[in-house]
């Protein structure tokens, strides 16, 4: 029987430990229908469009282009209107996920005039 080895993030079980720790840090390929973390986003001029970050699932992975260079980006389902650079949240998955741990992300929308007229 060979040897299978376990992410600490996930719990999902790998053939290799380098897979297992690709896991850990959420750099694997993303699929439709996996969870990771996405950060909070406040605004002063559109507070409508606020956003509390927390875990997501993923409805999309596409390629595209971010700043001249090819990357990968991915649409939310808690999020649907935003694309978001996946490499960029790759790395900084265990930091927001120390910050919302098992709390989902939702809108939060800030519909007060002042932080939507500018």
């Amino acid at each position: 029987m060979s040897q299978r080895y376990e992410c600490s993030e996930t719990g999902r079980s790998f053939d290799t430990a380098d897979e297992a720790r690709a896991s850990e840090t959420r750099v694997p390929d993303l699929r439709n229908g996996d969870v990771i973390y996405v950060g909070t986003a406040l605004y002063l001029s559109h507070g409508r469009d606020d956003f509390c970050g927390g875990l997501a699932e993923v409805l999309e992975v596409k390629a595209g282009l971010s700043a001249g260079a090819s990357s990968v980006f991915v649409r939310l389902a808690q999020e649907p209107d935003t694309l978001h650079n996946w490499p960029y949240l790759a790395a900084k998955q265990k930091e927001v996920r120390e910050r919302f741990g098992k709390n989902w992300a939702h809108p939060d929308p800030d519909n007060r005039p002042e932080f939507n007229e500018w």
